[in-house]
């Protein structure tokens, strides 16, 4: 999960609201009650998908992995057509980070999620929650085939191959993968994606912004639906964040004297001759 520059939106709930003007719009009012570890294009990304999936399957099941508060789960929660949720977290107070540092949760419990669900709307009864890492779950214990899968858990490639697998198995012939901040556990995207070119599965993959990857799987088209093909056309936003997020190793690598070192070596080898 990653902080990001939020807008400033008035608190709804699901008496204040009206769900299908709101998702028609991308309304990040939707996002409003819990604040949700993500930019706000990240977002309406994230809308765009819903959108797109409920088109597809009028009564849709949804899980993710990494709920914390649950602001990821507020505008599924709202959904008529969302008829099952599925959170899984093992609630850590800490997590590695593929950046080399951890991620420290405060009060990070379940009970705590479901008490900030609940001033969203009184269905909470439609999530299941699993307070467990998918290493340790039975992919049985999911009742339900999933349409749409949110991995958003521990930001490692390791961690992050293990939830996609534990998705396939619990995905519906035709569903989607859906990654928050690709920019970071992109290495363990692109295993993800060999794994499925090495298991001859169909899909298609994008990354819309800023840092949403999306892979479909089985002929499972969100990209035609327009709200998210319009995200897809301006996918220059997914990328230029994404580099411009891991500039500050770039600068590190130009620093004193890591910088020198590495310019001296190319003079000595001529490296950096064209010829």
């Amino acid at each position: 999960m990653r902080r990001g520059k939020h807008e400033q939106h008035y608190l709804l709930t699901e008496k204040m609201i009206d769900f299908e003007k709101a998702l028609s719009k991308l309304d990040l009012a939707l996002f409003a009650q819990i604040s949700s570890q993500s930019t706000d294009d990240d977002k309406r990304s994230l809308l765009a998908c819903q959108a797109a999936v409920r088109d597809l399957v009028p009564e849709y099941k949804y899980l993710e992995i990494g709920s914390y508060l649950g602001g990821s789960i507020q505008p599924h929660l709202l959904d008529n057509q969302c008829q099952r949720i599925y959170s899984i977290d093992k609630r850590p107070p800490s997590q590695p980070d593929a950046r080399g540092y951890d991620w420290v949760y405060l009060n990070n419990s379940t009970k705590r999620m479901l008490e900030m669900l609940s001033k969203v709307s009184a269905k909470t009864e439609k999530i299941t929650t699993l307070d467990a890492d998918t290493r340790t779950i039975n992919p049985g214990v999911i009742a339900d085939k999933i349409h749409l899968c949110f991995i958003d858990g521990e930001h490692t490639d390791e961690s992050v191959v293990t939830d996609f697998k534990f998705c396939l198995r619990i995905l519906a012939d035709r569903g989607a993968i859906v990654f928050h901040d690709a920019q970071i556990t992109y290495n363990g995207i692109a295993a993800c994606l060999r794994h499925l070119e090495a298991g001859g599965v169909l899909f298609k993959a994008y990354i819309l912004p800023d840092v949403v990857f999306v892979i479909e799987i089985g002929g499972f088209p969100l990209h035609q639906n327009p709200k998210v093909l319009e995200r897809l056309i301006d996918n220059h936003k997914a990328y230029l964040f994404s580099l411009k997020d891991n500039d500050s190793y770039r600068r590190f690598a130009n620093r004193f004297p890591f910088g020198a070192l590495r310019r001296l070596k190319l003079k000595l080898r001529g490296g950096n001759i064209n010829q």
